[in-house]
Formats: C-alpha cells, sequence, structure tokens
C-alpha cells in the first residue's frame, strides 16, 4: 500500500476541531522506508501549520523511533501516522494493527546496536504514552508542549491622541 498523500479523500483534509488541526497518513507497516516518510511528512505538515523548527526536529525524532518499532516489530501490513497540533502542544501517534505489544522505556548495553528507542520519546516527550486497540494493535502517542506565545506588541498611542480610561478607580 502506498502512503496516502496530504488532502487524500481516503483521509480526508486537516481537520479544524475547536483550535486544534488534525491529519493521518496510512504508510506501509513492512517496508523500511516507512521511517524517513513518516519523518518527512511530518516535518511539512508542522512547518505548514507554523511550528519552530526545533519542536519539529523532535517531534521528526520521535516519530521516526516510534514508527520504525512499528516496522520492526509487529507483523502489521499498515500503520497509520496521526499528528495534531493544538494551542498548547504538538502530538504524534503511531498505530500498527498488531499484536499489541506493552511497551517501556528500557536502557541498553553500552554496545548494543538497538533498544535506545522509547528512551530517546521518553526524554524529547513532555507526555508520552500507549493504547491497545480492540482488534489487538498497539497505537503510541507522544506530544512536546508548546512555548507560550507571546501577545502582539501593542501599538502605542501618539502622543496626542485622547486616552480614554474605562472604569477608572480612584486612589485610595
Amino acid at each position: 500500500m502506498s502512503p496516502s498523500a496530504p488532502g487524500d479523500p481516503a483521509d480526508g483534509p486537516p481537520a479544524a476541531h475547536s483550535q486544534a488541526l488534525t491529519t493521518r497518513l496510512r504508510l506501509p507497516g513492512h517496508s523500511k522506508r516507512t521511517p524517513g516518510q513518516a519523518r518527512a511528512y511530518l516535518g511539512v505538515t508542522l512547518a505548514d501549520w507554523g511550528v519552530c523548527e526545533t519542536i519539529r526536529a523532535d517531534l521528526q525524532l520521535i516519530v521516526s523511533e516510534l514508527a520504525t518499532n512499528a516496522v520492526t516489530y509487529t507483523r502489521s501490513c499498515e500503520i497509520t501516522l496521526e499528528i495534531t497540533l493544538t494551542d498548547d502542544e504538538a502530538a504524534v501517534s503511531v498505530a500498527d494493527h498488531g499484536p499489541h505489544r506493552h511497551l517501556h522505556a528500557r536502557h541498553a548495553a553500552p554496545d548494543a546496536e538497538s533498544g535506545r528507542g522509547l528512551l530517546i520519546v521518553q526524554s524529547l516527550a513532555s507526555r508520552w504514552d500507549q493504547s491497545g486497540d480492540d482488534a489487538g494493535g498497539t497505537t503510541v502517542h507522544a506530544a512536546i508542549t508548546l512555548p507560550a506565545r507571546k501577545p502582539p506588541p501593542s501599538t502605542p498611542l501618539p502622543e496626542d491622541a485622547p486616552h480614554h480610561h474605562a472604569h477608572a478607580t480612584p486612589e485610595r
């Protein structure tokens, strides 16, 4: 199965729900190219949504690790990447279709070639968790809290503009 293109009717356009943007991408479950495709789609999507480069890079690394785990450790023929942006956080979910695995971050031996992915996710994400579905698959969720947005600078009034004070309170 090939990835759905952004805006593909199978996945639908990004949806706005009470100030949240969400999009999904289906990818092959057995392709070594899947983590790279997930990483690229995430990067373009978050850039289009105005997310800063630092958070994009951290989420791209998280998605790469999660997609690699799904491709490496499941027999799923398809995985689904979901990206959500709210006012407070940028989040990703990677779902496979089984079998359900209970995942935990573990420390790998110094000379081990793998086994550090969830430690990376844990160190970069503000929060992460996992859930199983009725069909036996696993979904791993990770989110990064966005920095507080600064209000736009106020425009100073010209010197000769009248000053209006609503509800002035007398000094005591």
